[in-house]
Order: structure tokens, then C-alpha cells, then sequence
């Protein structure tokens, strides 16, 4: 993910000093009102509220003037506790559109301290939240928003907080909705999901032969010196892997697998006395298991349930796997047909091999 600045607005409000001496006990907590910031109809909203401040904060320090005309600061929260009014305000503040994608709230800091200029009060608002989704494997942080508003008041009028409260929130909900329309076409961390696709890589480079379909292998493709004191007469190193290219695009990520099975001329031998129709069908055929592997390996990714959040691992498992059963299947084929000595089970596994490839190729419209 982008490292994104994190958004910060500073504000300085100035309320109209009263100078009434009006005196009273110690106020009642402040009633945070709900309100519908925002209206629309969108494919997120706001699933619930997490209150990470820390453990035994409290939520406001505020002065006053007592009954005997003394200063006094004093803790308050908000009525019904800070947590539940804060959770309540951002979860109904948004249309909530159950339909569409779960975010969370992550409330880091939302505290205000008051300091006694002797004929009014100075205060500050200080709130900081982080946006994020709610994946299977954990969190996904997707931006933060913190806002200072500043003000002053007369020393018994607090009828100004709560409505800056609101405010401070209120921005903070239209923050996350104009981010959210700005960065959906192209942060891939808002991808709706994933489109997978397939291509062959077929370009040819002097010492690789990429498998393509009516190319077959010849002998001059056979160009290692054969290593001395042997009990074989020819070998072929053929293998298979894959690029990923990937393109977010129309809220889906867009991922291409290029698959390269291929076999290295530099590393692949056969001995002059060898060279013949028959010998060279063998190894073809060790060449021809490898894209069979290859065809699987592609089929298999089609039948997962690929998403946003777990296909590189998947796509990179499943790599291993059949890489595993790729060597497997060759170490059985030269068993079973004695390196090709066995005429009868060579005719039964090039038979095998050309209806598994013919069945996969449909499958996978190569």
C-alpha cells in the first residue's frame, strides 16, 4: 500500500465572550446528538466503531465557575459514555448501505482539553481516526484523517462544545466519502475483485525453445556435450514457470499469468549414434509433460476462489504443487518405459499423453 500523508486540518474558531456571572454546580455531561452527515446511495458504509484510545483516558477536562464563584476543572465525558455516543454518531452519520463494503472506524484520539484564561476558557478538540477494512487474514488500513479545532468561550457557556464536536466528526465522514470516490478507480486496496487470465509465452531466444503448439523438437535443439561415463543416451531439461502481469482496472485486479514451459539447449545432450526418430519422440514427450503439468496448473488456478486478498499465495502454492508432480510424473515415465527402451510402453504413454494434452488444450482453448 501507499504511504498517504495523513490529513490534518487546523481551525480557530473564536466564540463571542459572555461576561454573564451567572454560577452553577458542576454541568451535566454533554449529549452528543445523531445526525446524517452525508446522504446518497454508495457501495460502502461505516460497519462499526473501534475505540483504541488509550485505556483510561478521559474523554474532557472542562472549567467552570461553582456556586461560590471559584474556577474549577473537572473531567466529563459524553452522556451514555464517550464510546457508545462516538460509535453511534459515525455508524449513523453515513447511509448505511448493507449491500456494499464493511469499513471501520479506528478512533485513535478524540479528547479535548480546556485551559482557564481567567475572564474565558481556551480549548482544544483533538480528533484522529483511521479508516480501514476488515479482511479475513486482519486489517487493511486504507488512510487516516486527524483534525485540531481550537476555540474560546466564556467560563458558564458550554453550549458550544457539543455542536463542535459534531463538526470535527462530521468532517471526518465527508473526509473518508471523498477519498473513497477519489481513490476507487485506482487504489488497489478498494478492489471490488479479481479476473484472472492466461497467456503463453512463445518468444524464442538462442539458447531457450519455448513450447508452441506444431513446433516439435529436433535434434539440433540437443546442444550439450554428452558428459562422459553415462548409462544414457539422451537428455532433455525442460520445466515450466510463469510471470505475473497485473493491471487495476475497473475495480477489479486485473491478473495476467504468462506460462513459459520451456526446455535449455545449453543443458540438453544426446549421443550421434542415437539420433533417430524414435529416440527423439522420447524426450518430445518429456517436453510434452511439462506443458501437461502447465495446462493443470492453469486449470487448477481457473477453479479457485481467487479475491483481491489471497491470490498471490494461492497462485504461488499451487506453482510448488505442480512443479512437485511435474518432476514425479517424468521420474515415472522414464520407470515405466525404461528410458524408452520398453517400445510397448512407450506406444502406451505417448497415446496417454496426446489424449491428456488434446482434453487439456480444449479445456483451456489454447
Amino acid at each position: 500500500m501507499k504511504n498517504r500523508p495523513e490529513f490534518s486540518v487546523i481551525l480557530l474558531l473564536v466564540s463571542i465572550l459572555f461576561t454573564s456571572s451567572t454560577v452553577f454546580a458542576q454541568p451535566e455531561p454533554i449529549r452528543l446528538k445523531t445526525e446524517k452527515v452525508l446522504t446518497g446511495n454508495w457501495d460502502y458504509y461505516i460497519e462499526r466503531v473501534i475505540d483504541a484510545r488509550p485505556p483510561g483516558q478521559v474523554y474532557a477536562n472542562l472549567w467552570y465557575k461553582d456556586v461560590s464563584g471559584k474556577m474549577k476543572s473537572y473531567p466529563s465525558d459524553l452522556s451514555g459514555g464517550s464510546k457508545i455516543a462516538l460509535s453511534n454518531f459515525m455508524i449513523n452519520g453515513l447511509p448505511r448501505n448493507t449491500e456494499g463494503r464493511p469499513l471501520n472506524i479506528r478512533i485513535l484520539e478524540c479528547i479535548i482539553r480546556e485551559s482557564n484564561e481567567s475572564t474565558h476558557v481556551s480549548g482544544q478538540l483533538t480528533l484522529k481516526v483511521q479508516f480501514e477494512f476488515e479482511k479475513d487474514w486482519g486489517t487493511q488500513p486504507l488512510t487516516t484523517y486527524s483534525m485540531n479545532l481550537k476555540y474560546t468561550r466564556s467560563i458558564n457557556n458550554l453550549e458550544y462544545i457539543e455542536p463542535a464536536l459534531r463538526k470535527v466528526l462530521g468532517n471526518s465522514l465527508k473526509y473518508i466519502h471523498n477519498w473513497m470516490k477519489k481513490e476507487a478507480t485506482t487504489n488497489i486496496l478498494l478492489a471490488k475483485g479479481l479476473k484472472l487470465s492466461f497467456r503463453n509465452y512463445q518468444e524464442q531466444d538462442p539458447d531457450t525453445v519455448y513450447y508452441q503448439k506444431g513446433r516439435s523438437l529436433s535434434f539440433n535443439d540437443f546442444q550439450a556435450k554428452p558428459p562422459q561415463n553415462t548409462r544414457f543416451q539422451a537428455a532433455i531439461f525442460p520445466s515450466f514457470g510463469y510471470d505475473m502481469q497485473r493491471e487495476f482496472k475497473g475495480g477489479l485486479i486485473q491478473v495476467q499469468i504468462v506460462l513459459k514451459v520451456y526446455m535449455i539447449r545449453s543443458a540438453s545432450w544426446a549421443f550421434p549414434m542415437i539420433k533417430s526418430t524414435y529416440s527423439l519422440n522420447h524426450e518430445q514427450r518429456h517436453f510434452d509433460l511439462v506443458k501437461l503439468i502447465s495446462e493443470r496448473f492453469k486449470l487448477k488456478l481457473l477453479s479457485e476462489k481467487l479475491n483481491p486478498d489471497n491470490y498471490e499465495g494461492i497462485i504461488n502454492f499451487e506453482y510448488l504443487e505442480f512443479y512437485r508432480e511435474m518432476n514425479r510424473l517424468q521420474q515415472r515415465y522414464d520407470q515405466e518405459t525404461n528410458h524408452g527402451i520398453n517400445k510397448a510402453k512407450q506406444d502406451d504413454w505417448n497415446r496417454w499423453i496426446d489424449s491428456q494434452l488434446n482434453a487439456r488444450l480444449i479445456a483451456g482453448k489454447d
